[in-house]
């Protein structure tokens, strides 16, 4: 359908199409109310150096940029499967994500919770941040990597504050909202052509009702010199007599030669 038909269309059916968009920001605005928000909240921890690696008076903070792979193990680890059903299972319907942040040369692993309350979320936090220590010591232990060698972690800073993050709930109620307003052209569209072809029938109609009332009347025949009119198929004369309706007569005088007719006329001889 090309956009000027379907903007005439809703010019003509615009009652159609506001009482539409009219239901659908109605369902939307119920829909958004229904529809839960997760509280989102974050930490980091960071992975050091091992004291064998830093010396006596080295710096960890220099020696970072060697972690990275310790830490892809770590945050497999920590995001396995039976690691995450136990530690969101007293907390249903709740998620997290442990990625390396690249930007510090992957040694820091940022976690983030999504709860549907504020403290589920900062519980299932601090459970993160307590249980990858001790993935991180494990690793260590199947190794046998002895005291001097081993990698530690710390809590790099304070979890944030639980915030509401309403995007799922806004992409939800969006897509809803552009569906309904899809459906809203469509019926608009319909129902202005339905309208159309209906009108148009009736006009049709009205046409060969006419066409069928003008064939069925019939001119009048003056008959010359007499000053009546005579309707063929009525009985009204204009002198208020009614002409002959023997059709035997009608045929005789129209099979009289026209002179003749004519002197009978003049004479009102009307045998």
């Amino acid at each position: 359908m090309k956009l000027r038909t379907l903007g005439a269309a809703i010019v003509r059916r615009w009652y159609v199409f506001i009482a539409g968009i009219l239901a659908v920001g109605g369902l939307s605005y119920l829909m958004y109310g229904m529809i839960p928000v997760d509280y989102k909240t974050t930490g980091s921890l960071v992975l050091l150096p091992s004291a064998k690696a830093v010396g006596i008076d080295g710096n960890p903070y220099l020696f970072l940029g060697g972690l990275g792979q310790a830490m892809d193990v770590l945050t497999r680890r920590i995001t396995a499967a039976d690691v995450t059903d136990r530690l969101t299972g007293p907390y249903p319907k709740s998620s997290y994500t442990a990625l390396p942040d690249v930007t510090a040369g992957s040694s820091i692993m940022v976690v983030t919770v999504k709860a549907h309350t504020a403290s589920e979320s900062t519980r299932l936090l601090t459970a993160i941040l307590v249980e990858a220590p001790k993935q991180l010591a494990a690793m260590q232990d199947e190794l046998k990597v002895p005291d001097g060698s081993r990698i530690s972690s710390m809590q790099v800073a304070e979890p944030t504050e639980p915030v509401v993050d309403g995007k799922p709930r806004l992409q939800a109620v969006a897509g809803a909202g552009a569906a309904g307003l899809l459906l809203v052209l469509l019926m608009t569209a319909t129902f202005d052509g339905a309208m159309l072809r209906r009108r148009a029938r009736r006009g049709g109609a009205a046409k060969v009702d006419t066409t069928d009332a003008e064939s069925q009347m019939t001119p009048p025949v003056v008959a010359e010199g007499t000053g009546r009119i005579h309707v063929l198929a009525g009985s009204i004369s204009q002198d208020g007599e009614s002409p002959s309706a023997d059709p035997d007569a009608a045929t005789a005088s129209s099979d009289e030669p026209v002179p003749l007719r004519r002197r009978r006329a003049a004479t009102g001889d009307h045998r």
